[in-house]
């Protein structure tokens, strides 16, 4: 019997081999593709350090090739450390606060808001660095009483979460925030709440209905707390933030390697930057001695830009002509798109938390522009959302919020002059000359020349994540 199932099978190997009885069939046949060798007999790790070209031609164009390639994986982890050195490390940055410890914005966001281009005018914004390297820290978030709120937590390359009023409610808590690594009893009474990275940035939002209510939330944003656990000092040299400069950048990426740490899925990829001095291996000032890996180096990272600059369409999909959202904050290995995406802006959150949409043209393809066009938005119906929308002007030239008399920067769901269309519609007019006395509009006041307009849905609802709901496009009409 067991000489004929082997004359079988002799047979059957071809077959199984040219994929005719089709994946995972009954003999044991498994597809090609990633596998462990955790438990393989033959696989055995390197010993050496890998090849350095001893030709100088070929160095320089193997070194341009992994420095284009850490320029795409790293432009988030640099972006970022520079905000962190800036708020936690320089104790004479105007702003610092030190980690573990929440930096509070008093006002909503107006003209000229500094921290970073196109913000929301609904809600404050906090921002704190977690230094989670000598333990975990106990965040104390307060009862809202019903009002949004969103700890919008970013590790190192930019991935999110949230504790927030849609993933936990409005009732308060006590978490302990530890990194991927940490091993330990948690607290009782206390939530468990696992980040990625030792170095963690929170972007706090607290919802804001009216400016008669920011006494109160202010004394709300202090009842959110941050304790740390351990008093350990940190004894890191941080590097300069210069990252912009080559050699800044490998110094840079050799400290977000080496302290803050990497997914173990790409470690085969981070590996290959130690040729840079990255990781391990020589230091970045030793590489940078050696002109051939330099000049490869400053070539490298100044193609990344060019890549990274003429992608920056590509950070949505349309909807008409408003570009929605893709994997905001849930990036994975999709490297030149997470660099795109936080060269714009840092700090996005998960598209379950904001579906934002943006539009920098009307519904003939053309730049939105008021020097000599007026505009109107029909929201039929307004966004379906479970806690606020808004439609926000920005001066296309700068990229922040258009100053203007009125001090009107958005028209929200909340606005108590918000006027409704018979049928439950929201019609909003862009213009820069203010409208006739009397007419009842929702306008909102634009530049004398270009401007884009940013929709955000929070808490988007079930038709938002489908894609049933979707803006209109942005219409010319004759000015009011």
């Amino acid at each position: 019997m067991a000489s004929s199932n082997n004359k079988l099978l002799t047979r059957l190997r071809p077959l199984l081999r040219a994929g005719l009885f089709g994946a995972g069939c009954a003999l044991g046949a498994t597809a090609a593709g990633s596998y462990s060798v955790d438990h393989v007999d033959q696989y055995q790790r390197q010993r050496l350090a890998d090849t350095l070209p001893a030709q100088a031609a070929a160095r320089e164009s193997w070194a341009r090739a992994l420095a284009f390639d850490l320029a795409l994986y790293g432009r988030v982890a640099a972006l970022e450390y520079q905000q962190m050195y800036e708020q936690a490390v320089d104790s004479t940055a105007p702003g610092y606060t030190g980690f573990n410890r929440f930096a509070h914005g008093r006002d909503l966001a107006g003209p000229g808001y500094l921290p970073f281009k196109s913000p929301n005018a609904d809600t404050l914004y906090s921002n704190a660095w977690l230094d989670l390297s000598a333990g975990p820290v106990l965040i104390e978030v307060p009862d809202t009483a019903g009002r949004y709120f969103t700890l919008n937590f970013l590790d190192f390359y930019g991935n999110a979460s949230n504790i927030s009023a849609r993933t936990h409610g409005t009732g308060g808590g006590r978490y302990l925030v530890a990194d991927a690594n940490w091993e330990g009893s948690v607290p009782e009474g206390a939530t468990l709440f696992r980040v990625a990275t030792p170095y963690t940035w929170i972007l706090m939002r607290v919802l804001v209905n009216d400016s008669g209510e920011l006494a109160a939330i202010r004394q709300l944003q202090d009842k959110f707390t941050i304790t740390a656990l351990s008093q350990e000092a940190s004894e890191k040299r941080f590097p300069a933030p210069h990252w912009r400069e080559p050699r800044q950048f490998l110094e840079i990426m050799d400290f977000v390697i080496r302290e803050v740490g990497y997914p173990r899925a790409e470690e085969a990829l981070v590996y290959r930057y130690r040729g840079l001095g990255v990781g391990g291996g020589e230091s970045p000032a030793s590489v940078w001695q050696d002109s051939a890996r330099r000049q490869g180096i400053i070539a490298g990272l100044e193609e990344a830009d060019t890549v990274i600059e003429a992608s920056m369409a590509q950070t949505g999909k349309k909807a008409g002509n408003w570009t929605e959202a893709l994997d905001l904050g849930r990036y994975g290995f999709n490297y030149l798109y997470r660099a795109t995406l936080n060269t714009l802006g840092t700090g996005a959150n998960v598209t379950d938390e904001n579906y934002p949409f943006v539009t920098f043209t009307d519904a003939a393809g053309q730049p939105l522009d008021t020097s000599n066009t007026c505009y109107q938005l029909r929201l039929d119906p307004p966004p379906p959302v479970n806690f606020f929308w808004s439609v926000t002007l920005y001066d296309a030239q700068t990229r922040e919020l258009y100053p203007n008399e009125m001090q009107r920067y958005l028209v929200n769901d909340r606005a108590p002059d918000l006027v409704r269309d018979a049928d439950g519609a929201v019609t909003i007019h862009f213009q820069h000359g203010e409208p006739a006395p009397g007419s009842g509009l929702n306008w909102l006041p634009a530049p004398a020349g270009k401007f884009y307009v940013g929709l955000r849905a929070q808490g988007p609802g079930e038709a938002i994540l489908t894609g049933d709901w979707k803006p209109d496009d942005i219409r010319s009409t004759p000015c009011q």
